[in-house]
């Protein structure tokens, strides 16, 4: 993320809540006059012509930009982070529901919002049964996964104590395999340095755009360096659903972390398992939270054995693989040609 000047404690809440309800009452003149129920069914699903005009009216209340219905995809897209970052927190407040406004940054399907799912439980399920349709559909005999809570993390956005926060809503066997891998990779690259090179039909003309070909370069260690993160990937996998299964079987716990980027605040809700989604409802979402939440340091604890493990895992496969690769055996990989248009380049440039 780039890094942002523009600090999101210092936005006057005054004028973004009256911004907020100026927009709303753009949207629709009676918003004002509706139950509370209503009005938050409206900010769910709000048709794309009221949607323009909220965003035209935060553009106009906020930042004194004035653009058309045609322009206003385009203004608001083309905005710099830390102004986006600000049109946020006020869009929080036309889009969010229940008491802490929060807002799933999620597709959800057609027709669907996040009224449709009580309890983060309905919504994270639903999910995976979409995940497992799609895989079906994908790898032949694919055979069903069990469900545990939050395999796939999710980006939200909330108010906590009137501040706007971004949010990220995890399992903490997603948690652990996240940081694992983290820690692993940085081992793997001590173990065996390497780097991804321009191969020689990088960049390219192709119909449509260009190659992208780059070649990792490990000093002549590719196949051994292939093998060890063959065996990486194994690893976490299994450890992932060791962990899922050992947290299932425990209390219904919550963990926050407050892990700030650049001046975004963030804060991470880590849910230990299935039980845990089950009690806590989106529109309750701080307060349901509250009853579960447990000390973050039993967390960093056990993170700490399961980086040592890892790192052990590793050295030990590490010396293994000197002692027994076969540079003989080359394993099948299906050749694949990636073509990138301009646009998706300028796009990558924008997340650095």
């Amino acid at each position: 993320m780039t890094h942002s000047k523009y600090k999101l404690a210092s936005i006057d809440k005054k004028q973004i809540a009256v911004a907020a309800r100026k927009a709303l009452m753009a949207a629709d003149a009676h918003y004002y006059s509706w139950p509370m129920e209503k009005q938050e069914h409206f900010r769910t699903t709000m048709a794309k012509v009221s949607c323009d005009r909220v965003r035209r009216v935060l553009l106009d209340s906020l930042l004194g930009i004035k653009c058309s219905k045609e322009e206003v995809d385009e203004v608001w897209n083309d905005l710099p982070l830390e102004k986006v970052n600000m049109l946020n927190w006020a869009s929080l407040l036309t889009e969010g529901i229940g008491e802490d406004f929060i807002y799933l940054n999620e597709s959800l399907a057609e027709n669907k919002s996040l009224l449709d799912f009580t309890t983060l439980y309905d919504y994270d399920y639903g999910d995976h049964l979409f995940q497992e349709e799609a895989r079906h559909q994908d790898i032949p005999n694919y055979e069903d996964a069990d469900y545990y809570a939050y395999r796939h993390p999710s980006w939200v956005r909330l108010l906590i104590d009137e501040r706007f926060y971004y949010a990220t809503f995890t399992s903490l066997a997603t948690y652990f395999s996240d940081e694992i891998e983290t820690a692993g990779d940085s081992i793997i690259d001590q173990l065996i340095p390497h780097e991804y090179v321009d191969g020689k039909n990088n960049g390219k003309p192709e119909e449509g755009g260009f190659l992208l070909d780059m070649k990792l370069d490990a000093g002549g260690q590719e196949g051994q360096l292939d093998e060890l993160k063959s065996r990486w990937y194994a690893y976490l996998q299994e450890r992932w659903l060791t962990l899922s299964k050992i947290h299932a079987k425990s209390p219904a716990t919550v963990y926050t972390q407050n892990q700030d980027w650049d001046d975004d605040p963030h804060r991470f809700f880590i849910f230990n398992n299935e039980a845990a989604l089950k009690k806590i409802r989106w529109r309750h979402f701080l307060s349901d939270c509250k009853a579960l939440i447990e000390n973050f340091s039993m967390v960093t604890e056990q993170l700490e054995q399961e980086i040592n493990s890892a790192k052990v895992f590793l050295t030990e496969n590490h010396q293994d693989i000197l002692a027994n690769f076969d540079p003989s055996i080359v394993k099948f990989r299906k050749k694949r040609k990636i073509i990138m248009t301009a646009g998706a380049l300028d796009d990558l440039n924008k997340s650095r």
